[in-house]
């Protein structure tokens, strides 16, 4: 019997190559509430996510992944209890999701991981994002102008390009919008939440104020219970790929980064927002 499948997806610098190379060294050491499944053949070869360890335990960031890296991969999971899972990214290097948007087109090989996965994983960069708070305050408004709308909104809201981005993703898994959604149930990542400074806020509420129109949508589309917003900082610091940080040296890549849940809770176990996709309460 097939497992069931996670897919993760998240565009250029969302964090996504730090996140996979952290969560795969989590798993192979066996630090979380998921492991690294080796019965069947682990992939031959995994040498991108060993690369990003490998940077990280000289205290710098990991190379950008090329468009052209990986196109997939796919970690065999399986939990405390025995459940298997696989998680699959259908793009290693984000820059495919951008394209899917750009040309309203997503290839055959995403169809049928969309439609066959269980759960979505999705990571937004919040500092990374584009919004026009007045312009969109203006729309509600019916006061904005047709200059405005040639000149200033030149570039997506990040509000309406993830909206759209999500109704494309349902589209082609085959998922309508007349009744609420309970599968495949979705985790949010607010990615690289440390640069986000201290926040007393929720991870959802976090998302509600940056991205109110985002945060809407997928209430309205996934039933309450489906859908769960998380805080994710994949190093729990800044790295860039020149630094040397004698701390994330000396203390090792396997105790850095860490999550923030749903209720406001810290843990450095990044496999539970997949822990979470796998249990529905």
């Amino acid at each position: 019997m097939q497992a069931p499948e996670l897919v993760l997806l998240g565009g250029p610098n969302s964090g996504k190559t730090h996140f996979a190379g952290q969560l795969y060294g989590r798993l192979r050491r066996k630090t979380g509430r998921l492991l690294l499944r080796r019965e069947g053949g682990t992939p031959a070869d995994l040498s991108a996510l060993e690369d990003v360890l490998r940077s990280l335990a000289r205290g710098h960031a990991a190379q950008h992944t090329s468009a052209q890296t990986w196109a997939e991969i796919t970690l065999p999971i399986v939990d405390t209890a025995g459940q298997v899972i696989d998680l699959r990214w259908p793009d290693y290097g984000g820059e495919q999701l951008n394209t899917a948007f750009q040309q309203r087109a997503i290839s055959q090989a995403w169809r049928d991981r969309l439609r066959n996965a269980s759960g979505w994983i999705v990571l937004i960069r919040l500092n990374a994002e584009t919004t026009y708070p007045e312009a969109l305050q203006r729309l509600r408004e019916g006061a904005i102008d047709q200059a405005t709308s040639a000149g200033r909104l030149s570039k997506w809201d990040a509000n309406a390009r993830w909206v759209e981005l999500l109704q494309l993703l349902l589209y082609v898994a085959g998922h309508g919008s007349v009744q609420q959604i309970k599968t495949p149930r979705l985790v949010v990542m607010l990615s690289c939440f440390d640069e986000l400074g201290a926040q007393v806020a929720l991870p959802h509420e976090i998302l509600a104020s940056q991205l109110p129109l985002v945060y809407s949508y997928i209430q309205s589309i996934w039933s309450p219970g489906a859908f769960s917003v998380w805080g994710l900082s994949a190093l729990g610091r800044h790295l860039d790929e020149r630094s040397e940080d004698e701390c994330f040296i000396d203390e090792g890549p396997e105790n850095q980064g860490w999550v923030v849940g749903p209720d406001g809770s810290r843990s450095e176990d990044l496999t539970l927002p997949l822990d979470w996709l796998l249990h529905p309460a």
